[in-house]
């Protein structure tokens, strides 16, 4: 069975949600704007926990992690921005950025 989010890569350009792709990832504006500003970024590789990935790539998708929730917050403004990585709903890397 092939990965939800690895099959929505195959098409993310025409994602209405879809911003920007990134060297290991891909931005997305959150479909629920509960928390203004609330956006995913989702991995290029495919694992469930951060060990799994390679080295370098680990090390260069939590610097654009960490740019893009720079991003974030320089156009929201928040008071604090939340990081979750969570994965029970779908066993792939992918951050949840959202102003606290």
């Amino acid at each position: 069975m092939q990965c939800k989010m690895c099959e929505q890569h195959k098409n993310i350009s025409t994602d209405p949600y879809f911003i920007m792709e990134l060297e290991t990832g891909y931005v997305i504006l959150g479909w629920y704007q509960r928390f203004k500003g609330y956006t995913v970024f989702n991995c290029k590789g495919h694992g469930p926990e951060l060990h799994n990935l390679e080295r370098n790539f680990k090390i260069k998708h939590l610097e654009e992690m960490s740019i893009v929730a720079e991003a974030v917050s320089n156009v929201f403004k928040p008071d604090k921005m939340n990081y979750e990585l969570l994965g029970n709903g779908c066993p792939h890397i992918h951050w949840h950025l959202y102003q606290g």
